[in-house]
């Protein structure tokens, strides 16, 4: 019982999009504070360079094939050390009808169970409502690697799961294809090539979906941040648009909400 309520709260948090009524959104009880560094890595069913749920939207399609992978390089949560966590959340992990969304959460199994206590209490904070179904949890090797120029990045998850996405750059060097974004770990992504994207996990769930959407951040995130109600998805309602606070938080950003 204790795996699954853990593994809940990752699935609704490395998802990062679903979003309840004001009313729900008080924080949940006191947590130590916290303050992590890292980067996240998304590949989903949507089309390529456009996803509507990261612009307070659903997914055109309905149900949402998708995996989110997180790691933590460095950062703590109170007393514990989070460098090193990871972890990743593969299946229907967005969907209209949020009694559909499922999905299997992998995590590290370098991970320590005080990273793991952690990590639940710091997502619980985040996201302690309308939890969704866990169909499992499961212990592997992740291996995550970002190419010394920033430009590939890939995950391996050997037999499982296979990723890799190209960002494109201008001629000075800077990412193209950065947007505004409803995000757990912050306000921007950066759309990237999506070259693979399969998972084969037999009993569980399997795709090809190399092609679709992929997107990557790095993050600094931290318990201030969601005290002071910093982030887009803390203002989101799923219209399809915008919100009029998002929209002046985006161009606070120096960024356009179209």
């Amino acid at each position: 019982m204790i795996a699954l309520r853990v593994a809940t709260i990752l699935l609704f948090a490395f998802s990062g999009l679903a979003v309840a009524a004001d009313d729900a959104k008080s924080m949940p009880k006191q947590v130590p504070d916290f303050d992590v560094q890292g980067v996240s890595m998304t590949e989903c069913q949507c089309t390529a360079y456009a996803c509507p749920c990261r612009s307070n939207g659903h997914p055109d399609h309905g149900s949402c094939d998708a995996a989110d992978f997180t790691y933590i390089k460095h950062g703590h949560y109170g007393k514990v050390d989070m460098s090193g966590f990871k972890a990743a959340v593969v299946g229907d992990l967005i969907d209209p009808d949020a009694s559909k969304v499922h999905g299997t959460v992998y995590f590290d199994k370098h991970t320590t169970t005080a990273q793991q206590e952690a990590f639940k209490e710091m997502l619980a904070f985040m996201f302690g409502w309308n939890p969704p179904h866990i169909v499992g949890t499961k212990l592997v090797d992740i291996d995550f690697k970002v190419s010394p120029d920033k430009n590939t990045y890939t995950l391996t998850i050997p037999d499982i799961l296979e990723e890799k996405g190209i960002m494109k750059r201008d001629k000075d060097g800077k990412p193209l294809n950065v947007m505004p974004a409803m995000d757990l770990w912050g306000n921007k992504i950066t759309y990237v090539d999506n070259v693979v994207f399969k998972y084969h996990d037999p009993g569980v769930g399997e795709w090809d979906l190399s092609g679709h959407q992929a997107n990557v951040k790095e993050f600094h995130t931290t318990k201030e941040m969601y005290a002071n109600k910093k982030l887009l998805m803390q203002h989101g309602d799923m219209s399809g648009t915008w919100t009029a606070e998002q929209r002046k938080m985006i161009e606070q950003m120096g960024m356009k909400a179209d």
